[in-house]
């Protein structure tokens, strides 16, 4: 039996989202001996397709990271504004001593990681060796 381009086309989409032969032969009623001739014969075009399959579910994941990112970084932001509320409407003067201290050791010490990173230097960018140089300036002054 001779099988026209609608076939093929189902066999590198299945074969790319990763169906075995077994599988692809019970969705398309073709033999396995066939499909067996099908992937020899259309091999590129199945690498082809599992790149772009690769791809999809990389733009996606990339996507919904991106939106995690996002609420994340507004729920963030509301936090540290309601602890900003708090720190200026409360009275420390009522704080026991103990814990005044430990709250001035823990700020610190959140102070001293958070001046110790690197700024944001793009590798690959032409301007990265200046970037580099201009960060290890800064890190020095601070």
């Amino acid at each position: 039996m001779a099988y026209g381009t609608e076939e093929k086309q189902r066999f590198i989409e299945l074969r790319a989202k990763g169906y075995s032969f077994d599988k692809i032969s019970e969705e398309t009623g073709i033999s396995k001996p066939t499909l067996l001739k099908f992937q020899a014969e259309l091999k590129t075009q199945v690498q082809e397709q599992q790149y772009f399959e690769m791809e999809n579910i990389i733009n996606l994941y990339s996507i919904q990271r991106r939106n995690r990112f996002e609420a994340m970084s507004r729920l963030l932001s509301r936090a540290l504004q309601e602890v900003r509320n708090i720190a200026e409407s409360q009275a420390l003067e009522t704080m026991p001593v103990e814990k005044l201290l430990q709250l001035v050791l823990t700020l610190e010490k959140r102070l001293a990681i958070d001046t110790e990173k690197e700024l944001l230097a793009v590798p690959g960018d032409s301007t990265s060796r200046l970037i580099e140089i201009m960060n290890s300036d800064y890190l020095e002054t601070v």
